[in-house]
Formats: structure tokens, sequence, C-alpha cells
């Protein structure tokens, strides 16, 4: 799914905050998105797992398309990183803005602090930082991030309601 997305580590991308209801398979190629203001977050490349997702990190900026990479790279972490499917990539609803040159995924994003929970409710692991740790219990689960592959719109809907407090439609 993510195959056709071509990312490397590193890319800052602008996720739209008006395109939540749009379905994840419209193409926005011919779409360019100058006309609009302050309704971008963004998101940094951590690594490409293929057929897993892609890890991202989302940040709590808010801005334009033309906000500087130091100004993005400066804000914080809006939640624990996550795995999108890329599609959102590949159909241009996200735009790529930045590269960051030399990037270095412990040092610029603590790769080895990254923690997802795999698995299913009767049989969950723990990854972190590229390793699986081991099987966990559905309670100590709860303490972490869920290694779901979310899709663009989804994930526009839970950085809305994360920012706003409340979800689109």
């Amino acid at each position: 799914m993510n195959k056709s997305a071509n990312v490397t580590s590193g890319e800052i991308y602008a996720i739209p905050l008006f395109l939540s209801t749009e379905k994840d398979t419209k193409s926005f190629s011919r779409n360019k998105f100058e006309d609009k203001g302050k309704e971008f977050v963004f998101c940094r490349v951590i690594e490409d797992f293929k057929g897993g997702g892609i890890l991202i990190e989302v940040f709590d900026h808010v801005g334009t398309l033309d906000e500087t990479l130091s100004d993005i790279l400066k804000s914080n972490r809006l939640f624990s990183p996550i795995s999108t499917s890329g599609l959102g990539i590949a159909k241009k609803r996200w735009k790529k803005i930045h590269i960051q040159e030399n990037y270095d995924k412990e040092k610029n994003s603590k790769y080895s602090e990254i923690t997802l929970v795999a698995g299913t409710y009767d049989d969950l692991s723990l990854w972190k930082g590229g390793t699986t740790v081991g099987s966990i219990s559905e309670i100590e689960a709860g303490k972490y991030e869920k290694w779901i592959v979310w899709r663009a719109s989804h994930l526009e809907k839970r950085i809305i309601k994360e920012l706003f407090g409340e979800v689109a439609n």
C-alpha cells in the first residue's frame, strides 16, 4: 500500500486539517493548497516499514505550507509516534515541504525510546526501538500506543481531536 509513497527518513509533510472527511483514495495531485492559511500540522518520517506502514511523528505546530523547518522541529510531538499507511502521501493529500538533512532517527527522534504494542488482546508484544522485547499483558499494553496502521483521514481526525477537542464528521 505505501510502496508507491516512496518516502525517505527525515522528510517533513504538511497534513491538512480540512480534508478529514474526504475519502482516503481520492487523489489531490492537481491540488496545491496554496490558498490555505494556518490549516496544517506537520509530521516527520522516521522509518518506512514497507508493508508495516510508515513510522512518523506528528508535531503540535499548526501553520501554513510556508512554515520553516526550524519552527516545525522546535515544536513538541502531539502524541507518541505512530504508523500510517502512506496513502495520504501517495495520493498527494499530504504535501512534502522539507527534508531534514543528516536526519538521524536516534538523535532526532529518540528511536530507541519509541514503544508500540503489536498483536491481539490474547497475544500482545512490546516493540521498542526496532526490537520486539517480549509479551505483555493487556493491562500493561494500555500504557502504550498500539501499532495501528492509520489511514490518512483517521489520523487527521485524531489530530483535530487532540488539538481542538473536536472530531470532524
